[in-house]
């Protein structure tokens, strides 16, 4: 189990389908990017072949003409119904030796290759991510914005699945929308705490559970829970290390392909030695063990969540560490 990667923006909020424009030409939603005054626009492209599972990456330069820290106030994006997940990680970025050479040369991968043995996976840092709903948006509190390196390089891929017998054109376009670094108050950042040792019996309902707390006082702004198809319930508790006690669950969602991704209009105060119990329920209807994996056909418990420092702009150390699991396995496989 690895713990905390770090994000920037994650996004949910459906928004009406007739915020988008329609393009004619393209017979598709079509989101138009900002003038560069007031943003930028991401965008990917791509096909899925009929009866198809695709996990598409992109590399390329943050088209942002800036130097230092761009500050994103707001997040929209435009995607194919359907899509499994899309995200976008920097490839270049260390937290502590900030803007580094990219280790991956510009141009389209199949993900599966390009991850290998999941040492970029685990070096590429995420930078905002969606799944489920084919548009969305978030706005963030005013003075609390998403701080991003202007001159990181992209990782921008999309995992889709196309059953049909006639090929999808793949459109991923994501609009950031940024403020002046004299409006910043508060940096927000954040991650997804995954589970990555599960293992769900054949024919049978299981559950299984992880429990992480902060480094440090911070206030939690988004949560939302990951699962794939076999996954029937997600739920989040709050959990006191010193004490070992669990609260009340207060987010439960029991739909996996919409992850009721959760943004706090009232940030959730979560002191040092305090976080969270993310439980998750799956019913394995196949005859084979199922276990954690990229593809749709494997599973995942990953609980996401981004927070902002009770104290100070930005903090580029704090973490949910995972302290306990139901298994026993935490992070090194011990």
């Amino acid at each position: 189990m690895r713990g905390l990667v770090v994000t920037l923006v994650l996004m949910g909020c459906t928004k009406e389908a007739d915020d988008t424009g329609t393009s004619d030409a393209l017979g598709r939603p079509v989101l138009e990017a900002p003038d560069p005054s007031d943003g930028f626009q991401l965008a990917m492209y791509g096909t899925a072949e009929p009866f198809s599972e695709v996990w598409m990456c992109s590399v390329y330069p943050l088209p942002v003409d800036a130097e230092g820290l761009t500050a994103v106030q707001s997040v929209e994006y435009n995607q194919n119904e359907g899509t499994h997940h899309f995200t976008v990680s920097a490839l270049n970025f260390s937290l502590t030796g900030g803007v580094t050479d990219s280790p991956v040369e510009y141009g389209t991968y199949d993900c599966n290759e390009l991850y290998g043995d999941s040492t970029l996976m685990e070096e590429a840092i995420m930078v905002f991510g969606g799944q489920g709903d084919p548009s969305g948006e978030m706005v963030f509190p005013e003075g609390t914005v998403a701080n991003v390196p202007a001159n990181i390089d992209v990782l921008h891929e999309v995992h889709f699945v196309n059953p049909t017998p006639d090929p999808v054109d793949i459109y991923s376009e994501i609009n950031a929308y940024t403020v002046a670094q004299t409006a910043v108050e508060k940096s927000m950042w954040g991650g997804s705490v995954r589970d990555e040792y599960i293992n769900i019996p054949a024919g049978e309902r299981h559950t299984e559970w992880s429990r992480c707390v902060f480094n440090e006082d911070v206030e939690v702004m988004v949560l939302a829970g990951h699962q794939h198809a076999l996954g029937t319930r997600f739920d989040i508790a709050p959990y006191d290390h010193e004490s070992g006690e669990v609260g009340d669950v207060f987010f439960s969602n029991d739909d996996w392909h919409t992850p009721m991704i959760t943004q706090y209009d009232e940030p959730i105060s979560v002191p040092a030695g305090q976080g969270f119990e993310w439980t998750c329920e799956w019913n394995n209807t196949t005859e084979e063990e199922v276990n954690y994996g990229n593809e749709s056909t494997d599973e995942m418990c990953n609980m996401a969540v981004v927070f902002r420092p009770t104290e100070g702009v930005m903090s580029l150390t704090a973490e949910c560490e995972v302290v306990e699991t139901s298994d026993g396995v935490i992070e090194d496989g011990s």
